[in-house]
């Protein structure tokens, strides 16, 4: 997350999970994210990564980079936390964030 913040960039994970859930896993997991909590996949619908399960909506593990500007410049479409991370920080690192966000 340092590595991320450092280059201008912010870390918002967006999950079809109620905020109780979100919470228990953000502190189980020490994960120093902020979350969303998108019960409706509503969101995820937006950026057209809902998928259903049973009746139930979820959110695919994919990675956007969104600039100041509201534009995507970078979308990851890879369920593996580690290797996710590494793409899109190898990403990052190529293209620093500015003021304008790009």
């Amino acid at each position: 997350m340092a590595d991320i913040n450092k280059l201008g960039y912010d870390v918002v994970g967006i999950s079809t999970d109620d905020i109780p859930t979100l919470t228990k896993f953000q502190h189980d997991e020490s994960a120093p994210q902020r979350f969303v909590s998108d019960p409706n996949g509503k969101i995820a619908t937006a950026f057209g990564i809902a998928g259903e399960y049973k009746g139930t909506t979820y959110a695919g593990r994919v990675t956007f980079v969104i600039g100041t500007d509201g534009k995507i410049l970078y979308k990851l479409d890879d369920d593996v936390p580690q290797s996710n991370v590494a793409s899109t920080l190898d990403w990052l690192k190529a293209h620093p964030a500015t003021k304008n966000g790009s």
